[in-house]
């Protein structure tokens, strides 16, 4: 082979060479996102309200992103043991939370979590919005919400409400009715519901969608919902306003979280099939027949709720401080 022919062929190898083998830069892009399954905490046991609206929101996350999607319940602690669970995880966009108003409220009614949800989550979207029922069990003898107020201010602590941890939400309706009932925490709606009806608790306070077969059922007795207007699962059923109980109203919300850090384009990503997901009209359709009130929001204004619920939770609690025990 002459010496023209061989620089010729050496040069068409080292283009061939050069082309095949990738550049550092080339090697260091990262795999597109999703490319492994993605889990979904729950911080409350199955069955209850947020269970549901994340296993229906993790349905549509693993239809549209193709990816397995799993939800994972971790209960306790009023939610901040599946909360800390999350802000602890590596922030590559494979773990969220389905959060709660208690991300904002835990720190001034207890139990004060170990990070600050402030700062070490980042706000995706909401969800829904949710108002609660409080429904009587077979053990309470009293007719409706006046017979409710009458007895349990005539003897305040004897009457028990259950509740999966809603600490804020039973200390405003005390504060409304100028009652005390005595507060009974659980990990989650079903089990609360689960011991008003075997009467291990007088009363529950817990979500419409929780408690919405076994008042059908007749296993529970709807008193109040404590959203502002009549829940349209339960129209017959009064408002707090209506029934004396309370001046307030208040539904809880529910959002998705990721830990801080997660890449800026995976959360404007959630955000986006976040928004898609509440305006599913078969979704919302399902969902709302349930009791919730399906809605969206971006990134900053989740962080802002969080903050001002902060705030109002944190006043609420220094002016009425013997409605909470630590």
């Amino acid at each position: 082979m002459s010496d023209r022919r061989l620089a010729r062929y050496a040069g068409t190898l080292a283009c061939f060479l050069a082309l095949a083998t990738p550049t550092p830069q080339a090697a260091a892009q990262p795999r597109a996102w999703p490319a492994e399954p993605i889990t979904l905490v729950v911080p409350y046991a199955p069955g209850g309200t947020t269970d549901r609206l994340a296993r229906e929101y993790a349905d549509y996350l693993r239809e549209h992103l193709k990816q397995p999607v799993l939800v994972q319940n971790r209960p306790g602690a009023s939610t901040n043991i599946g909360s800390d669970y999350v802000v602890k995880s590596k922030p590559d966009g494979y773990t969220f939370l389905v959060g709660i108003d208690g991300l904002a409220t835990n720190q001034a009614t207890g139990p004060v979590p170990p990070f600050d949800p402030t700062k070490d989550l980042a706000p995706i979207s909401l969800l829904t919005r949710v108002p609660c029922l409080v429904a009587a069990g077979p053990k309470f003898k009293g007719g409706d919400a006046a017979d409710l107020i009458k007895l349990a201010r005539t003897d305040p602590e004897k009457y028990s409400i259950s509740s999966a941890s809603l600490i804020l939400q039973v200390g405003m309706l005390n504060r409304g009715s100028e009652m005390r009932l005595s507060h009974i925490p659980y990990k989650g709606g079903a089990q609360a519901a689960a011991d008003a009806m075997g009467g291990q608790v007088d009363l529950v306070i817990a979500n419409v969608p929780v408690l919405a077969s076994f008042v059908r059922s007749g296993k529970l007795r709807a008193l109040a919902v404590t959203s502002g207007k009549r829940s349209d699962a339960f129209p017959d059923t009064p408002t707090m306003l209506e029934s004396g109980m309370s001046k307030s109203d208040f539904s809880n919300w529910y959002g998705v979280f990721g830990p801080k850090g997660t890449p800026p384009e995976v959360v404007e990503r959630m955000a986006a099939l976040s928004r898609d997901f509440v305006r599913d009209p078969v979704i919302n359709k399902r969902l709302s027949d349930e009791g919730y009130q399906l809605e969206s929001s971006t990134p900053q204004a989740l962080a802002e709720l969080i903050a001002r619920d902060a705030h109002t939770a944190s006043e609420f609690v220094k002016a009425n401080p013997g409605l909470f025990k630590q």
